[in-house]
C-alpha cells in the first residue's frame, strides 16, 4: 500500500514539471493562458447545456419511461407482461443515466434516428415526434 502512495507521489511531481516548465517556456505559457481563458469563457455555455440535457432527461423520462420493449419479430410488446419475452434495446429512457445519454446522442446527432424510431414504433407518432423535433430545433 505504501509503494502505491509513493508512486502518486511521483506523478504529482511529474505534472508539477509541467508548470516548472510552462515558467521558463513563453510560447507554452501563452498556451497555458489562451486555454484557461478559453475555458472561463465557456463555462457558461456548459451550464446552459447542462441544464438543457437534464431538462429534457427528465421530461424523456416521464414521456417515455418503461414503454420500450420489442419482442423477436421486432414489434413493440407491453413492457410489463412477463409473458411476453422481449428486448429493451440500450438507448432508452428508463432512468435517468440512459435518459441523458440518450439525449446526449440526440443532441450529437451520432444515430438517434434509430431511438426516434423505437419511440415511433412503441409510444406512437405523436409524443415521440414532438419530443425528438423539439428536442432537436431546441439543442
Amino acid at each position: 500500500m505504501d509503494v502505491l502512495k509513493i508512486i502518486l507521489k511521483l506523478k504529482v511531481l511529474r505534472v508539477l514539471r509541467m508548470f516548472k516548465l510552462a515558467r521558463s517556456w513563453k510560447k507554452f505559457q501563452l498556451f497555458l493562458t489562451t486555454i484557461l481563458n478559453t475555458l472561463s469563457k465557456i463555462a457558461s455555455f456548459a451550464v446552459l447545456l447542462i441544464v438543457f440535457i437534464f431538462m429534457f432527461a427528465v421530461l424523456g423520462c416521464e414521456l417515455f419511461s418503461n414503454k420500450l420493449k420489442f419482442n423477436r419479430d421486432n414489434e413493440a410488446v407491453n413492457y410489463f407482461n412477463e409473458s411476453e419475452p422481449g428486448v429493451v434495446p440500450n438507448s432508452n429512457f428508463d432512468n435517468f443515466f440512459n435518459a441523458t445519454i440518450s439525449v446526449f446522442i440526440v443532441l450529437a446527432n451520432d444515430g438517434w434516428t434509430v431511438i426516434y424510431f423505437d419511440y415511433y414504433r412503441a409510444v406512437g407518432p405523436v409524443k415521440s415526434s414532438i419530443f425528438f423535433i423539439s428536442l432537436l430545433v431546441v439543442g
